[in-house]
């Protein structure tokens, strides 16, 4: 049986207007940054605050048009019947976090993001942080989203993996709603 859900947001939980592929290129373009680094908010990081400023500003800009991902209602309630725990693990900060979640927010049990000190994704901490918390082996949990660090981390902390779109995973879904499939297979 599955105890715990560990969620990516963006493109998971919730859905972008705008890519972050649009995010990165506002930044660049807003820094002068001439370089595409592949660890972008890492690379920010190393560059002062003003360069993590100008990154939470879009992120927070993007936050304000994010829309529940299709079967998102369902899957909540599909958890809370069984008694699965739900947490959110972003590498956004914590205000376009709360925006983009909105209402959503307080149906997680947790919400981790990049200001809440753990080492970001693909680094398994937070992961294990909550399986410690609420009981969970890696064997009960299932870490879900859409790019590879989300798959990476999960992976290393042990724990069932779901891919949102393409790549790699243990399962790979379209929508949320092919999640609760796959949680029913583990009853």
């Amino acid at each position: 049986m599955i105890k715990l859900l560990v969620l990516d947001l963006d493109e998971t939980v919730v859905k972008n207007d705008m890519p972050f592929q649009e995010v990165r290129k506002r930044v660049r373009d807003k820094m002068g940054i001439k370089t595409n680094p592949r660890d972008f908010y890492e690379y920010l990081k190393k560059r002062g605050p003003e360069y993590l400023d100008a990154l939470k500003k879009e992120e927070i800009n993007r936050a304000k048009t994010a829309h529940p991902a299709p079967g998102l209602d369902e899957l909540i309630r599909f958890c809370k019947e069984k008694g699965v725990r739900m947490a959110i693990l972003t590498r956004n900060c914590r205000e376009a976090t709360y925006l983009a979640l909105g209402k959503y927010a307080s149906e997680f049990d947790e919400i981790i993001t990049r200001d809440d000190g753990f080492h970001p994704k693909p680094n398994p901490e937070a992961i294990v942080y909550l399986m410690k918390k609420y009981g969970a082996t890696p064997e009960e949990t299932i870490v879900v989203g859409d790019y590879e660090y989300d798959i990476i981390a999960g992976k290393r902390a042990g724990c069932i993996t779901v891919r949102v779109g393409n790549g790699d995973g243990d399962y790979r879904v379209e929508n949320l709603r092919d999640l609760i499939k796959i949680l029913e297979t583990f009853e």
